[in-house]
């Protein structure tokens, strides 16, 4: 085999993964004390606590100066750590790489307490790992609808042209790339399913889908997948019915493999707080009747299409999954609307700091659909050649602008919370922080927002 011989989108796949370990290497992060930081502190916090202490309450962690910057949570019960705000879920995807820093930081005499260099090197190169299970199963359910050079297009587009590169490569542990590589996989899982109704295919959806939900528990939603996959018009839910009628006990493995796996987050909350279910948010809550997926979309203050604008393709493809991608015409579009809904429902709807809206990135492979339908349906316009030269250089200018402004918020040029129209113009294309650019700011107020003041 040679690279000529090798398809488009396996060519993809390879430079997603060579140019992902040079960033890697060159980026550092993990050296740098940049992985375990915001959200995954608690995120991360289980692993220490079960491998290391052997103790999954934390006690070990009140009064102790090195676990001040290790260890969130609200305080319960004396004699106990803090309750952690965030669900083990991620923990269990972070678990094999936790276990080769561990295995690392014996063999080279770092300290094994979780928190070395070892671990953080192994858990930054987790989100690699995971960005290129994803793409790979991605590329399974792309190459179903689309030519191998829409395929190819599609992976490399998410790949370096959306907020999910800042996500694969900079703080990297957050939970969304894990999450895109969960959504593709119950995609093609799912559709491996109904094409051979298998135990195994069975286990491997509601398995992908029970943890997800365990990662961030309002993807609950993600069971839409498998179970409106395929459902466009009556006759297909009269043939759904006679399937889940031959296969029954199937359909029963998905409830059963989510409780199951729900269990060990119960339990830990029946240990920490005495109480089976524990809404770790105190009081953040939604506020589901009033919505603001306008901001969500648009605003400067990490409004998703602004700082992604590539994902408009996403979007503007789900008009035509019903000739293109039949099977997810409806489920699709439904997953992706309740997903936004939820969104801009939440009090903190620009997500704290955040480059762009990232929890949109854990949909993107549903997006990936909508953008292969969007790149096939222009193809097929028979456009003449410059209008071709002019599309394809619009995509490379916005894979450009998606890497200089990744650039801009890592270096504190896009502000993670605070941007408006005026600071986002007056930084536009700018290498370094102007110097007025803190007049332009808007600080939010998250006791405000909490109150629903948003």
């Amino acid at each position: 085999m040679t690279w000529k011989t090798i398809s488009p989108s396996y060519k993809a796949i390879w430079l997603i993964a060579i140019l992902s370990l040079a960033l890697f290497f060159i980026g550092g992060r993990w050296y740098r004390g940049k992985v375990v930081e915001a959200d995954v502190i608690s995120y991360y916090s289980y692993l220490p606590a079960v491998v290391v202490h052997g103790d999954v309450t934390m006690s070990y962690a009140p009064g102790n100066p090195f676990f001040e910057d290790k260890v969130w949570g609200i305080y319960w019960k004396a004699g106990l750590g803090p309750v952690q705000k965030y669900t083990m879920g991620l923990s269990w995807l972070y678990a094999p790489f936790f276990m080769l820093g561990h295995g690392s930081a014996y063999l080279l005499g770092y300290p094994a307490d979780g928190y070395s260099a070892p671990y953080m090197f192994w858990l930054q190169l987790s989100a690699i790992a995971y960005l290129l299970l994803g793409m790979a199963w991605l590329r399974k359910v792309l190459l179903r609808y689309f030519t191998e050079w829409v395929t190819a297009t599609c992976l490399l587009l998410l790949a370096f042209g959306t907020n999910l590169y800042y996500y694969s490569h900079g703080q990297a542990a957050m939970p969304h790339v894990y999450l895109f590589a969960l959504v593709s996989g119950v995609m093609w899982m799912t559709m491996r399913f109904y094409e051979s109704p298998s135990w195994k295919y069975a286990l491997a959806v509601g398995t992908l889908c029970s943890v997800a939900t365990l990662v961030r528990p309002n993807h609950l939603l993600l069971w839409l997948l498998p179970v409106f996959y395929g459902l466009i018009d009556s006759k297909s839910l009269r043939e759904r019915a006679l399937f889940w009628r031959m296969h029954f006990p199937k359909l029963l493995l998905w409830p059963l493999l989510q409780m199951l796996l729900l269990f060990p987050q119960l339990y830990y909350w029946r240990l920490m707080t005495d109480h089976w279910v524990y809404y770790s948010y105190t009081d953040e809550s939604f506020f589901w009747a009033h919505p603001v997926i306008g901001k969500v979309l648009f605003s400067f203050r990490n409004g998703w299409l602004i700082y992604t604008p590539l994902m408009a393709l996403g979007l503007a493809g789900m008009f035509w999954l019903r000739k293109l991608a039949r099977e997810f015409a409806l489920v699709a579009p439904l997953t992706l609307a309740l997903a936004a809904y939820v969104i801009a429902c939440w009090w903190c709807w620009w997500y704290g700091g955040s480059f762009g809206n990232r929890v949109f990135i854990d949909f993107y492979p549903l997006l990936a659909l909508g953008m292969g339908a969007c790149l096939t349906r222009l193809a097929a316009l028979q456009l003449r050649r410059g209008m071709r030269i002019a599309g394809m250089g619009l995509l490379g200018f916005l894979v450009v602008l998606n890497l200089f402004q990744t650039f801009q918020y890592t270096r504190g040029i896009i502000h993670y919370d605070s941007m408006t129209v005026g600071a986002y113009l007056h930084a536009f294309g700018r290498d370094r922080v102007p110097k007025t650019f803190v007049q332009y700011l808007d600080t939010p107020d998250y006791e405000a927002a909490k109150r629903g003041e948003r």
